[in-house]
């Protein structure tokens, strides 16, 4: 495999994202889509990423009669370095980044249905896998 610039190997992922990842996501037994998954890249040429490519999951589903949406990112990052390298980019994307997490609140018989927002503090545990880029990549 010839030396690939860092953009080369950011588009390059991208695409095996797209490839593999991109699309509608269904519930088996009921036909019903319920989500989508989109792969996107974030730093193009010198910019930086910060991740260099996010897949978010996204999900429209109905639970006890409220449309719940939930967005949760899958972070890649192309990192020569390895893995150790990586942590100030995961830091960056969730001080800048908001994750939706639905909660149902279950009231007394006769409680007028409402919705509210919050931005809320969160304990994230990052949980990642170093693979090379020739895994990746296939020429």
């Amino acid at each position: 495999m010839r030396n690939l610039t860092e953009s080369e190997k950011v588009s390059r992922i991208v695409q095996s994202l797209e490839d593999e990842l991109n699309g509608d996501l269904f519930l088996r037994n009921l036909n019903n889509k319920v989500g989508r998954i989109k792969a996107i890249r974030k730093g193009f040429g010198s910019a930086l990423g910060r991740p260099d490519a996010i897949a978010w999951v996204e999900l429209d589903l109905h639970v006890l009669g409220v449309k719940s949406f939930l967005r949760v990112p899958i972070l890649v990052e192309a990192e020569d370095a390895g893995i150790y390298a990586a942590k100030d980019d995961y830091e960056m994307f969730f001080e800048r980044e908001k994750l939706n997490i639905p909660m149902i609140v279950v009231s007394k018989p006769g409680s007028q249905k409402l919705k509210k927002e919050y931005n809320a503090q969160a304990n994230v545990r990052v949980t990642m896998h170093q693979i090379g880029i020739d895994r990746v990549l296939i020429e």
